[in-house]
């Protein structure tokens, strides 16, 4: 296998008081996970200027949207409610044209957490700001003491064939969620409490899960969706 060049997007952090002197960071299982499953990670500093962004495009196989803190609402008509901590606009600005682009040339893409909001919100769809309001969950899916759940995910998805399970367990730790799927894309994967925990594109490129699998990865499904990834990618780069 041709061992593909993998974009991953960076979260930011913004010292108090020093707006200016943002930091890009990023959880190092990102990188582990591609890496393991036989791909190279690239990480992707945020950029403003649209030939920055396809120069990057230019020398990837893939990319993967890692998580971070709330879309903004506006992108799907909404005004912000109380509890919405909104992406660093920077942030927002680079992976939206980062998305967009890599859509246009055909590239693989996996959304993870916000990235996936970010897919269905970009594609049309809609969140809720906050699951307990909004979705009236009684299951506080942002919990630190206790992010372990069960999904059920759907016979007949691509998912279903990449884990080969129908019952996962997994690393969730979020507050919104998808409320309205985008158009093109169907939802494959739920929580307990009817939660959409994955979505995917009725083209093989695209793939979200709203949990965070570079968490778990002793967990073969885990190892199974990185792996079916950069052999995406890498199918991809011998094109």
């Amino acid at each position: 296998m041709s061992e593909p060049f993998i974009g991953i997007s960076c979260d930011v952090r913004v010292p108090r008081g020093r707006s200016e002197a943002w930091e890009i960071l990023l959880d190092h299982r990102y990188a582990e996970a591609v890496k393991n499953a036989g791909g190279y990670p690239v990480l992707l500093p945020i950029a403003r200027r649209p030939r920055v962004i396809e120069r990057y495009l230019d020398e990837l196989d893939g990319v993967v949207i890692v998580g971070g803190d709330d879309v903004h609402p506006r992108l799907y008509g909404e005004a912000p409610k109380a509890g919405t901590r909104k992406v660093f606009a920077p942030r927002l600005f680079f992976e939206k044209r980062l998305y967009r682009s890599a859509r246009r040339r055909g590239l693989p893409l996996l959304g993870i957490c916000y990235g996936m909001q970010l897919v269905n919100v970009l594609e049309g769809g809609a969140l809720f700001q906050d699951i307990r309001r909004d979705a009236r969950s009684r299951r506080n899916h942002r919990s630190r003491r206790d992010p372990h759940h069960d999904v059920h995910i759907e016979a007949g998805s691509r998912l279903r064939r990449i884990v080969g399970r129908e019952t996962v367990s997994v690393h969730s730790e979020h507050h919104q969620a998808v409320s309205r799927v985008a158009p093109g894309f169907r939802p494959v994967a739920f929580a307990p409490d009817g939660i959409i925990e994955a979505i995917e594109g009725e083209d093989e490129n695209v793939l979200a899960v709203q949990w965070h699998p570079e968490r778990t990865l002793r967990s073969p499904a885990s190892r199974k969706l990185f792996a079916s990834f950069v052999r995406l990618c890498a199918a991809r780069s011998r094109a």
